[in-house]
C-alpha cells in the first residue's frame, strides 16, 4: 500500500499585512451613492486649505475629461460616471507646494460620502479620521 507522507505544519499562522476590512471605508458619491473608491487607496495627507482624499488612481470615476487653468494650477475635474456630479480633480501641473498632488485623485471631501465596514455606519467624508498615510509610505507599498 501507498502511504502519503505527513502533511507539513507551517511553523507559525501567516501574517496579515495591511488595514483589517473592518479598519477601512467605502468611498459613496453624495449625489448617487456610486461607489468611486476605499480608504485602501489613500496615499497622502491633505494638504492645508484643501478638503480633499487624496488616493491612488485605482478609483471608479468618469474619464477626466474637463481641463482647467487657475491663476496657480492646471488640473481635470473628476466627475462621477453616474451622475455627473464633480467629485475631484486630478492635478495636472502646480506650484511646489502642492507637486506631490500631480496625478493622484483628490477626492472633495464635500462631494463624498464614507460607508464605515467596522461600524456600519455612513458619514461624511468630512467627519471621518483616517489613518495618516504618507505618499512614502503608500509607493513603498505599492512596490
Amino acid at each position: 500500500s501507498c502511504s502519503m507522507p505527513p502533511a507539513a505544519v507551517p511553523a507559525s499562522p501567516p501574517r496579515r499585512q495591511g488595514p483589517l476590512p473592518e479598519e477601512c471605508a467605502v468611498f459613496h458619491c453624495r449625489g448617487c451613492w456610486t461607489v468611486l473608491g476605499d480608504s485602501l487607496q489613500l496615499c497622502g495627507q491633505e494638504p492645508p486649505g484643501l478638503s480633499v482624499l487624496i488616493c491612488s488612481s485605482q478609483c471608479l470615476v468618469g474619464p477626466a475629461e474637463h481641463f482647467s487653468l487657475s491663476p496657480f494650477s492646471a488640473y481635470y475635474l473628476l466627475s462621477c460616471r453616474s451622475c455627473g456630479l464633480a467629485v475631484g480633480f486630478i492635478l495636472y501641473s502646480s506650484g511646489s507646494d502642492l507637486s506631490y498632488l500631480r496625478g493622484l485623485f483628490c477626492f472633495f471631501k464635500d462631494s463624498i460620502i464614507c460607508y464605515l465596514l467596522d461600524n456600519q455606519m455612513i458619514m461624511d467624508a468630512s467627519k471621518v479620521n483616517f489613518p495618516a498615510v504618507t505618499l512614502k509610505e503608500h509607493m513603498h507599498k505599492v512596490r
